[in-house]
């Protein structure tokens, strides 16, 4: 591709593709989720040396958080944002300065009066890890991050059901444990907003 000499106040310059053999699909999406890509294109579409179709395309490729890092998209994700929060304020109740973190299906292994697994939803919010069953709308279980002092991993110890991972919480009261549709997930994200608050000095409970 050759740039317009008349659009542009420098000399002629061509641009040639790179190909790299190596290189994924994987590979790719890194650079466009790291960096981004900026595309201004011109092009025309021609068809016996008749010009048919003109396409000029300026547009921006790159992850939601490197859009955000450039000041992009502001407006869309605070939009996203108050509009999550309303949807699930309808549902689970939430401090005017409390934000979701994390939303999965999930479940709490309840030990009184008797042994049980409740399904629900876990919800990862700013403050709180959460159990949540919307019918009859009601919080299975919950913790104030500020309680929780480890997370880990750990096999299911039920021997006659199929092998599955739980996510255990040490929180005052003991350790307790909780089904997650992605347990590796929610212990990461767990332990590394827990570690975000210890870094900012967050003590409210």
């Amino acid at each position: 591709m050759t740039t317009d000499p008349g659009n542009h106040a420098g000399p002629v310059t061509r641009m040639e593709p790179t190909r790299d053999l190596g290189a994924t699909l994987p590979d790719l999406l890194d650079v466009l989720l790291d960096k981004g890509v900026y595309l201004d294109l011109d092009l025309i579409i021609t068809v016996a040396d008749i010009p048919l179709v003109g396409v000029s395309l300026r547009a921006t490729i790159a992850g939601i958080e490197t859009m955000l890092e450039h000041g992009l998209m502001r407006e869309w994700d605070e939009e996203t944002r108050r509009w999550a929060r309303r949807s699930v304020t309808r549902h689970v109740p939430l401090a005017d300065d409390e934000q979701i973190v994390l939303r999965m299906a999930g479940g709490y292994l309840q030990t009184e009066p008797y042994r049980s697994w409740r399904p629900g939803i876990v919800y990862l919010t700013s403050r709180r890890l959460v159990v949540w069953r919307a019918d009859p709308r009601e919080i299975l279980w919950q913790s104030a991050l500020a309680d929780v002092a480890a997370v880990d991993l750990r096999p299911d110890d039920d021997p006659d059901g199929p092998e599955r991972t739980r996510v255990v919480v040490a929180v005052p009261g003991g350790q307790v444990q909780l089904a997650a549709a992605a347990p590796q997930r929610l212990h990461d994200v767990v332990r590394e907003t827990i570690r975000a608050r210890e870094g900012a000095g967050d003590g409210d409970r």
